[in-house]
């Protein structure tokens, strides 16, 4: 899914001074071909990205590293999320959440092991690039089975379980302790009417 916000840096006067052309190559050398980036004054960058991810935080984090590897003295100013999103589907949030946790299991095998994205890549008979995507949690171009498929050849068990879902949820808050209109009062012992509950 891709997810669209706004990193704002100041730089070192050095890499400030060191001209826009020298800036935008060191960004795309670390990955940031999806940002639309500005200089809005001497010494601050603006980084508009649109980024594939399973998750904002996740599309978020991952290009935070991308900027900070490329350019080592940014610092992070303020990060921006423009509420234009539509709204999310909920079945489509559930499946890129299974696809991370699929992917964070490739990972910290690929860590373990202390493989390097070719070492990965011959083991699990696919690309190195492709083992790249998979660190980087970018769910594109790839799927819940190919990445089961990738996990088995790690030597790893896959079992999914379906689950139904939870009960309805209630709000303390909700809680009406008030007595109905009309109902006569009632002495200290007898039984007290039961107060009710609305569900979210």
């Amino acid at each position: 899914m891709e997810y669209h916000f706004i990193l704002r840096y100041l730089l070192d006067p050095a890499d400030a001074a060191g001209g826009v052309d020298d800036i935008l190559e060191r960004l795309g050398e670390a990955g940031c071909l999806d940002a639309l980036v500005g200089i809005s004054a001497p010494g601050k960058i603006v980084l508009d990205f649109t980024r594939s991810a399973t998750s904002l935080a996740q599309a978020i984090r991952i290009a935070v590293a991308d900027v900070e590897s490329a350019i080592l003295t940014a610092v992070l100013h303020s990060t921006e999320v423009p509420d234009n999103r539509e709204e999310e589907d909920i079945a489509l949030m559930a499946k890129l959440a299974l696809m991370e946790s699929l992917m964070k299991e490739l990972a910290a095998w690929i860590d373990e092991n202390q493989l390097t994205y070719a070492g990965a890549a011959e083991k699990l008979g696919v690309k190195p690039a492709r083992v790249y995507e998979i660190t980087r949690m970018n769910p594109e171009n790839i799927t819940i089975d190919s990445l089961v498929d990738i996990l088995l050849r790690a030597g790893k068990n896959v079992r999914f379980e379906i689950e139904a879902p939870a009960g309805p949820r209630y709000k303390l808050a909700a809680l009406k302790t008030e007595m109905p209109q009309g109902l006569p009062r009632v002495a200290d012992g007898d039984d007290m009417p039961a107060a009710g509950l609305e569900t979210s």
